[in-house]
This record gives structure tokens, sequence and C-alpha cells, in this order.
């Protein structure tokens, strides 16, 4: 089912790398932030709904994981790991990193992100980025 709004949320060690990714996504009238965690063991116990999350009302799940890799703790591929044992269908994962390696876009390609994009503070870039998270959610929820 294609909706008119996507719920996202993201995972980021760094504060101003969240801040920069709300103030990116509030160009789109199609996504929307609903949280952020600062690593990949509190986006885990938001996914589970555990602990202080467990209250989906205020906690609802999310349509797209915006998830960073590179994070002390679990990092993003310990989240993406994870996800591969989980249900989560209608969930759509995104990798935004600032890594441009192949090596780091074929492994959570591997692991089953459904897209992958480099942080920028190029606009046009952004916008690019922007699209390309809202097709790749059309694209995920018409196959689920």
């Amino acid at each position: 089912m294609i909706k008119k709004r996507y719920t996202a949320f993201l995972v980021d060690d760094s504060e101003d790398d969240r801040l920069f990714m709300q103030l990116i996504l509030k160009r789109s009238s199609k996504l929307v932030v609903i949280g952020e965690a600062r690593d990949g063991q509190e986006a885990i116990d938001y996914l589970k709904g555990e602990g202080v999350f467990s209250n989906r009302q205020i906690y609802p799940m999310p349509d797209v994981l915006l998830l960073d890799l590179k994070m002390p703790g679990k990092n993003g591929y310990d989240v993406l790991q994870w996800l591969k044992t989980q249900s989560f269908n209608d969930l759509t994962v995104v990798v935004v990193s600032g890594s441009w390696l192949a090596e780091d876009i074929s492994k959570s390609l591997a692991l089953g992100a459904h897209g992958y994009f480099k942080k920028t503070s190029v606009k046009e870039e952004q916008e690019v980025m922007v699209h390309g998270i809202e097709n790749i959610l059309k694209e995920h929820r018409l196959e689920s």
C-alpha cells in the first residue's frame, strides 16, 4: 500500500548528524521523523518496543529506519544483522553513512538494507537522497 506520508526513525551517534537529517527530511512532504536513537542498542530496544519504548502509542513502529554504520557499541551492521533474525517485513532500512567505501555499501546491502546513501552537505545531493529514500519506500511497500 502506498502511503501519503512515511514515518522515519533516525539512528546516528552524532547529535549534529541527527539534527542535520531532521532538517534535510523537513524538505520532504512525504517523510516525517518520529524518533531517533544514539546507537544500535537503543534502536533495537525501540524496534522491539522494550523498556521505555513499550508504549506503541507514544513510540510507534516507523516505516523507514535511517541507519548510520559507524557507531560505538552496537553499530549499524549489528542492527542489520539483528534485523535479519526478526520479521519486520514492512520496515524499510536505508543506510545513511559518511562512508563511500564499496565494502561498506555491499556489506550493508548483503545484510538486508534496502538502500545506501552517503551523508552530504551539498543541497542538490540531499534532494537526490530524499527522493531516493521516498522511491525506495514506495518500491518496498509495493513488494511487501
